[in-house]
């Protein structure tokens, strides 16, 4: 077992090896949970809340096909929502035996919004990590700005640490330089010393290729009437506006939103408001899952 959790690995329908982490046991009581990372990212990211729940339930993070500890696609296009969503249908059915709780990060969350169209019956409740039916053009540029391209210098950790600063900095005010370290951490991987990009570079591609106006995401987020929802925002994001959180609110008047202070795209999962607001929910899931 690593820090608290065994790596795990699943084949998919077309061969590849993904990697997902196991917190917790698969005996607790607890709704499970399955933690997804945002476009770039990858399970390191819910370390901290994933050990958080793992007392109570078990919880898996997935590596996402082309990044962290899966492996690469040889077919770029592969890398979009639905064959990403085949995957994450592939592990609840290998996995669960009950519906889980989905805690996704930005992709991760679109990734949930479309499972919850497609096989409600899997899922227990949404945590929607700083996405919503609506991506801003402003986040979107700002993430094309980076996706794909290496930092340049890229040699020591403190040129990933800066790299991160200058893409961030402003809408993360206030993060310690040992915040900053482990965000770089989870973002790079160590080579020999030097970090490198812990994602595949034709994720650019990727998305290049399917460039075009972002379609917007109502009847997928309106198929989760219902289920059970959290939003968290960050209270600097450019991604996900205040606007479109009070859309969704009168679109699911049952939804819980909560602002993530200090925090841009997208919340670290570590803040107080993050925290206190996913053990409430996960009480209220549990509870509804008890009583059925």
């Amino acid at each position: 077992m690593e820090q608290g959790y065994k790596t795990r690995t699943l084949r998919t329908t077309d061969g590849l090896t993904l990697a997902y982490r196991e917190y917790g046991s698969r005996f607790a009581r607890g709704v499970p949970v399955l933690c997804l990372p945002g476009l770039t990212r990858n399970s390191a990211d819910f370390h901290t809340i994933a050990t958080a729940m793992a007392g109570e339930r078990r919880v898996l993070a997935l590596d996402a096909r082309g990044r962290g500890r899966s492996e690469y696609d040889p077919d770029y296009t592969h890398y979009n929502l639905v064959t990403e969503v085949g995957d994450v249908l592939a592990l609840i059915t290998a996995e669960f035996d009950r519906p889980c709780m989905i805690l996704g990060t930005s992709r991760g969350g679109l990734a949930a919004m479309i499972l919850c169209g497609v096989r409600p019956a899997m899922v227990a409740g949404v945590v929607l990590n700083d996405i919503g039916p609506v991506l801003e053009p402003e986040g979107l540029e700002r993430i094309m700005g980076y996706l794909g391209i290496v930092p340049d210098p890229l040699e020591t950790w403190d040129d990933a640490v800066a790299a991160l600063k200058s893409v961030n900095g402003r809408d993360f005010p206030g993060l310690t330089d040992a915040a900053w370290l482990t965000w770089a951490q989870q973002t790079f991987r160590d080579e020999g010393g030097r970090p490198v990009l812990d994602y595949d570079l034709k994720l650019r591609d990727a998305v290049l290729e399917s460039a075009g106006p972002v379609p917007e995401m109502w009847p997928q987020f309106r198929a989760m009437t219902d289920i059970p929802t959290l939003v968290l925002r960050g209270e600097n994001s450019d991604l996900l506006s205040a606007q479109t959180v009070d859309a969704m609110r009168r679109a699911k008047p049952d939804l819980t939103a909560v602002t993530v202070k200090g925090r841009g795209h997208a919340p670290l999962l570590d803040e107080p408001e993050s925290t206190t607001s996913i053990r409430s929910f996960l009480a209220r899931i549990d509870a509804k899952a008890e009583a059925a």
